[in-house]
């Protein structure tokens, strides 16, 4: 019993809860032993009696050994405080120091520990220590700035200490269209979201890139529609293309260079060499089954994009760099701009082409020799030392992905959008990518985020990500989280954050067990949220939380107030016989009828999904019969709703089965009903327009489907020309200014 008591406060210092609310609103306990997984993940001893005191003792004492923490985060509108820690002896001392803004600017600070008011007080190693609440002026701005302190014995300086200040808005970003507090009236905005990767032109390559974006947002604008939202476009694998999964990268701090258009490039303008082998009977050939794929062949994508990058890239430093060009300059200037990262993430993937050449199956740097495992190894040196120009080609690369989103960008709002693009940040990185392999210490290698039993999946979810350590997170004053959140707000006016509920609290999955043996870690909810806003008002970006599901109180409690829009789900909201009436939903929320988890309109009607995942051997036929069950008494409820808004579709009977078939009319009123909704943004799919059946993704698959690369049907040009999508278009904004 005393162990078990140890382990509980040493789990509680770890930040691991003893309990959560599970999906069905019920209180759960976390076991033990449970505990003791996610303290051995993080390399914290906890063996026996002995090994957990003393790991209890050592935290304590780091805890409370230093002056200031390491970083510390205060936010406009709550006082501006930070805690100050000393032996009881030092009451009487005085402290002298400087606020360093980022300006350069000093702020001098001297402050009588005697006149502070004590927050807290411990004994560690029989010396009695205090923790002090020290007030900060209430003018600094926000910012990242530097706190320095001295403590003084008489007049003696005895012990100096410096902390990453950083002064958070009060808000996120919010556009003046949006704002309540602006003055003038709100509006309500309506956009699209699309899985890029599922985009047919007449010009793409096999695979909607940035030039198909462009041409989206120029479509759309004229329509009315003020935002289009992404996919996550973080980088994968360039040299093993079938790793697909959006949600899954090698680095968040990069881009996808499949999104790269090569023909949009000024090298391949320039090079009637390039030209001629675009235009070879094989080459054509090739371009011409990967632009009639129901599917994108992400291989056979790779293949012709990279042929013609690669002289693309000899060109430009043939010709760009040997002249000095501007563009040369530019290219220089990011490099310089990205620094080291972008050097480690460009030498990461000329590493994985190197070993992936010699083994098919070298999936990650854990596959390389140990010898190439570290970044800063002699091996790799001599490495980047030998393969300059393959490391500089995948700089060029990210620098073009860059020059061609922004582009998009660009467009969007010439085209009469008033937000423009939206990205999409994943929850974590594939334990095998570029980021883990250049900041490893970040990253909890012994755990993979998921998510707890529920109803759907009754052993959890294992998502097979390593989590951020939230422990070097601090210690590192939370800049791989800055650099981050900075990359991903960028050529963008709006990002939505995947599983928001991160910045408070992950589920960790132990290693060679099912997710039902994991543990929720906390993270420093408060500070990532100030992060979060200071990031989001310096780019203008509009933050979006991706928070389906039960809801950890200090999320509700905190993010509304933050400006943090929601993100609410339609089919998600039946309430008993009905679903939610539209003045009903949240205001401040990023609406849709379904996701890329969620089966598409036509398939939920229908049941496809249900039928699928019987197929799939996710469902036996029994369960399936019973979700049928559910299905309809969602569908009769939604009707009710249609009917109660005056938006019932001709002839649906809700008693008549054989009229309630699924149709055209039928999809666009349950579109109106979203557009209805008081949600200042809605967004609707383009594969719910086109009437599609089957899902982008399944979540729960791998190899059983061919999620992440299913197309839509019809090009873009051809449903912008369509006259009965231009009707609907034009109602759906008229609802929205209804």
């Amino acid at each position: 019993m005393h162990e078990i008591k140890q382990i509980n406060a040493l789990a509680e210092l770890c930040g691991i809860p003893a309990h959560y609310i599970d999906a069905a609103g019920k209180p759960v306990t976390i076991e033990t032993d449970y505990k003791i997984n996610a303290l051995k993940s993080m390399g914290i001893a906890a063996g026996n009696e002995l090994e957990i005191q003393a790991s209890i003792d050592s935290i304590l004492r780091k805890q409370w050994s230093s002056l200031i923490p390491v970083v510390h985060v205060v936010h406009y509108g709550e006082p501006f405080t930070v805690p100050i820690q000393v032996d009881e002896t030092h009451r009487n001392d005085s402290l002298q120091g400087e606020i360093i803004l980022e300006d350069s600017r000093s702020i001098p600070l001297s402050i009588k520990l005697s006149e502070l008011p004590e927050k807290d007080r411990l004994s560690v190693d029989k010396q009695e220590q205090i923790r002090l609440l020290c007030p900060l002026p209430e003018d600094l701005p926000a910012g990242y700035h530097e706190l320095s302190l001295t403590l003084s014995i008489n007049q003696e300086s005895v012990h100096q200490e410096s902390c990453s200040l950083i002064v958070a808005p009060q808000t996120c970003y919010e556009p003046n269209i949006l704002s309540f507090e602006q003055p003038g009236p709100t509006e309500k905005i309506w956009g699209v979201s699309v899985q890029l990767y599922t985009l047919r032109s007449e010009n793409n390559w096999g695979m909607g890139d940035f030039s198909d974006l462009k041409q989206l947002v120029s479509k759309l604008g004229p329509q009315g529609a003020d935002i289009v939202g992404l996919n996550p476009i973080h980088s994968l694998y360039p040299s093993n293309p079938l790793h697909c999964s959006p949600y899954s990268p090698s680095s968040r701090n990069f881009i996808n260079p499949l999104y790269i258009d090569v023909t949009a490039l000024k090298e391949y303008q320039d090079s009637a060499e390039i030209q001629q082998h675009v235009s070879s009977d094989d080459f054509q050939r090739k371009l011409r089954k990967a632009r009639d794929c129901s599917h994108v062949e992400y291989d056979r994508v790779a293949s012709l994009k990279f042929s013609v990058l690669e002289m693309a890239f000899r060109h430009f430093e043939k010709h760009d760099k040997a002249h000095q060009s501007y563009r040369s300059a530019d290219f220089g200037h990011y490099c310089e701009e990205k620094g080291k990262d972008l050097e480690l993430q460009a030498t990461y993937e000329a590493l994985f082409e190197h070993f992936r050449s010699r083994d098919i199956n070298s999936w990650g740097w854990n596959c390389w020799p140990a010898d190439y495992q570290d970044p800063d190894s002699p091996h790799v040196k001599d490495f980047v030392a030998q393969s300059k120009e393959r490391i500089r080609f995948y700089s060029y690369l990210q620098w073009i992905a860059e020059l061609q989103l922004a582009d998009a960008q660009r467009t969007a709002i010439e085209s009469g959008m008033r937000v423009g693009i939206y990205r999409d940040l994943a929850v974590g990185v594939d334990r095998g990518g570029a980021d883990v392999w250049a900041h490893r210490d970040n990253y909890v290698l012994n755990a993979s985020v998921g998510a707890p039993p529920d109803t759907v999946a009754p052993q959890g979810q294992n998502w097979g990500l390593p989590p951020f350590d939230p422990n070097l997170l601090q210690e590192q004053a939370y800049t791989p989280f800055i650099d981050m959140v900075y990359a991903n707000m960028q050529h963008c006016a709006a990002l939505r954050i995947d599983h928001v509920m991160g910045i408070l609290r992950l589920w960790w999955c132990p290693p060679d067990k099912t997710a039902d043996y994991g543990a929720y870690v906390n993270y420093p909810l408060s500070d990532l949220l100030g992060i979060i806003k200071l990031e989001s008002q310096r780019q203008q970006c509009l933050i979006f939380g991706e928070d389906l599901g039960t809801l950890p109180p200090e999320i509700e409690a905190a993010l509304p107030p933050a400006h943090f829009y929601s993100n609410e789900v339609v089919l998600f909201s039946r309430i008993e016989d009905h679903f939610l009436p539209p003045e009903k939903y949240k205001p401040r929320a990023l609406t849709c009828i379904s996701n890329h988890d969620i089966p598409t309109l036509r398939a939920w009607w229908n049941c496809n999904d249900l039928d699928l995942r019987q197929e799939l051997g996710i469902y036996d036929a029994d369960r399936t019969e019973q979700e049928k069950a559910a299905r309809h008494e969602d569908k009769l409820a939604l009707l009710k709703t249609l009917q109660h808004i005056g938006e019932a579709p001709y002839g649906v009977t809700p008693g008549d089965l054989s009229s309630m078939g699924y149709s055209r009319e039928l999809m666009e009123k349950i579109h109106y009903y979203l557009g209805k909704t008081a949600s200042k943004i809605i967004v609707i799919q383009l594969e719910d327009v086109l009437e599609l059946d089957t899902p982008v993704n399944v979540p729960g698959t791998s190899s059983e489907y061919r999620n992440w690369s299913r197309k839509l049907t019809r090009n873009i040009s051809e449903i912008f020309a369509s006259e009965d999508n231009q009707v609907f278009f034009k109602n759906l904004g008229l609802t929205r200014k209804a």
